[in-house]
């Protein structure tokens, strides 16, 4: 199969969801203060995205191999924050977040859609390896998705910074 005919017969939602990854992390490329809803969106979201491809996974393959795909995903999710840090988002009065500009979540995100793309055209191509291609394509996506939380978790509150300066 020619690689026009893949990026040809991709569903347009592929496209559009592509348009809002890269609006999202070009909106993180700067530093801004925003709702705390707001800056969740982006982990939320790809959480939905994770879950419902490990459902949709183990729907064709078990639960056990969607869960391992998703837990072993999670946990380099983990370790990479720890590889690779991102500035710290800090809880601001009034419910907002003040996010650091980063170009870190632009590149996750091109990176899972990069992945889980790659992933999908490969289980097409090569239904015999399906398996193993939407089982990386979940890992992806629960490597990111942790990350994301992680990053969340790791916000500061303003106000503690300012009584331990």
């Amino acid at each position: 199969m020619h690689a026009a005919n893949i990026v040809g017969g991709a569903p347009t939602w592929v496209y559009i969801l592509l348009v809002a990854l890269v609006l999202l992390g070009v909106r993180r490329l700067r530093t801004r203060e925003v709702p705390a809803v707001v800056a969740l969106l982006p982990s939320a979201a790809f959480l939905i995205w994770s879950i419902a491809g490990a459902n949709t996974f183990a729907a064709r393959a078990g639960a056990a191999p969607a869960a391992v795909a998703w837990l072993v995903g999670a946990a380099i999710g983990a370790v990479s924050f720890a590889l690779l840090p991102e500035p710290r988002g800090e809880r601001l009065a009034g419910g907002r977040v003040r996010q650091p500009g980063s170009r870190i979540p632009l590149v996750l995100y091109l990176g899972v859609f990069a992945i889980r793309f790659a992933c999908g055209a490969w289980a097409a191509v090569a239904p015999a390896q399906a398996f193993v291609a939407i089982g990386i394509g979940i890992a992806v996506s629960a490597a990111v998705t942790t990350r994301l939380l992680v990053g969340v978790a790791r916000w500061r509150s303003a106000h503690a910074q300012t009584i331990v300066a």
